[in-house]
């Protein structure tokens, strides 16, 4: 997965958006702990039929409802949602074919009344919420062009306890690295009463499917989206539906100037993407006044899809080598800027460039042939992307003896 600033609390979520697809690998401590979010299937409809709630608990082990007889258990859709209190995220999908990996979580209590999946079936789920509990942001794998939307009292988001409307429509997901099992549904929920991971409840949705998709990330840089693996020459699509307080947040005072990114590279300049503003909602496939974008992408392996305004980097940090050192080949090191794809280094005898380095993706660099005994050099770096070239570090000075 590529490094950018918001990767430090994504990564510790292995729940894939396919993981509601089922099929993910959660550690058993990541799953421990109450769940502040439920399922109500009482209050829920497929496509304006009344769900069936099978009794629970699942087996251990097997985080799924089986209903009678020997597998395989085809055209059946499966349900289960568990909860991650290490990242206080809450996972939870359907899916159209029964997962061959018996791991799961065993927090799973639901069973489409043995009715198959099928794409554009509009889903209405009705959650009940713990007081002290944040709606965030909700990811969702769901078809685009159709409605999706998250309904709650925003006075009580946080203070009380409450109950709150998912609306979405199941998806055929694009084919993708571990192929396609079908249709699905799944959302991945940012729970946290970390004020900073507030996303004032934008709504994020890929028609993505059986691959390794991060919850929503937002970057000290002011842009916000989702990771992603997927197959290469296969188009999928990823909505960025932001409040406009969100919005705001992010730094954009004029909507229509969004922009989207792809590792940090504008979409004009990866090939395969292109990005979409596709205006203010009136309340219809999304909610009124939010903001939807669109990016999709062909060109696939793991990526950061984004959503924002980026900027050069910020000044950068030099690390070592500083002082008296050992071996006319040092390593050079630096610290990660967040919007950074790229760095350069320079190394001086006096205002005599020595040695440069251009385009290097990693945090450190060895030199390239070796340098003076016995002199003062400096050397300094700076970091770019797809806008431009931050600002030069200050120079640190170092001899080797």
């Amino acid at each position: 997965m590529r490094n950018v600033t918001h990767r430090g609390r994504a990564a510790v979520v292995a729940v894939t958006l396919a993981a509601l697809a089922l099929v993910v690998i959660v550690p058993a401590a990541a799953a421990s702990g109450s769940s502040p979010v439920r399922w109500s299937p009482a209050q829920s409809t497929y496509g304006g039929t009344g769900f069936v709630a099978v009794p629970a608990p699942a087996p251990e082990g097997t985080g799924m409802t089986q209903p009678p007889g020997p597998p395989p258990f085809t055209g059946v859709a499966f349900g289960s949602g568990f909860w991650t209190s290490a990242t206080e995220v809450f996972a939870f999908g359907f899916i159209n074919q029964v997962p061959t990996y018996s791991g799961m979580p065993p927090f799973a209590d639901t069973e489409l009344s043995g009715t198959p999946l099928t794409p554009g079936t509009i889903l209405k789920l009705v959650f009940t919420k713990t007081a002290g509990r944040r709606i965030n942001s909700i990811a969702i794998i769901g078809a685009p062009d159709a409605r999706v939307a998250l309904d709650y009292a925003p006075a009580a988001s946080l203070t009380e306890s409450s109950t709150f409307t998912v609306w979405a429509t199941v998806t055929d997901p694009v084919a993708s690295a571990g192929g396609n099992v079908g249709a699905a549904f799944g959302l991945v929920m940012d729970c946290s009463t970390n004020a900073a991971r507030d996303y004032h409840g934008s709504l994020f949705v890929a028609n993505m499917h059986w691959l390794d998709v991060q919850p929503p990330s937002f970057s000290a840089s002011g842009m916000a989206g989702l990771s992603a693996n997927g197959a290469n020459g296969t188009t999928a699509t990823f909505d960025g539906i932001f409040a406009p307080t969100f919005l705001a947040v992010m730094g954009i005072t004029d909507p229509t100037r969004m922009q989207g990114y792809v590792d940090a590279t504008a979409v004009t300049g990866w090939p395969g993407a292109t990005f979409s503003v596709l205006g203010s909602g009136d309340g219809s496939l999304w909610p009124a006044g939010y903001w939807k974008y669109r990016i999709t992408n062909s060109s696939w392996s793991r990526h950061d899809i984004m959503f924002g305004r980026l900027t050069k980097p910020a000044k950068a940090t030099a690390v070592s080598p500083k002082g008296t050192i050992r071996g006319t080949r040092p390593t050079f090191k630096w610290r990660k800027l967040g919007t950074a794809t790229k760095y350069e280094v320079r190394v001086y005898k006096g205002a005599k460039l020595l040695q440069k380095k251009t385009g290097c993706s990693k945090l450190s660099w060895k030199a390239g042939r070796a340098l003076p005994r016995g002199r003062s050099l400096t050397w300094k770096v700076r970091g770019a992307n797809g806008v431009g070239a931050g600002a030069w570090s200050a120079a640190l000075k170092f001899r080797i003896r």
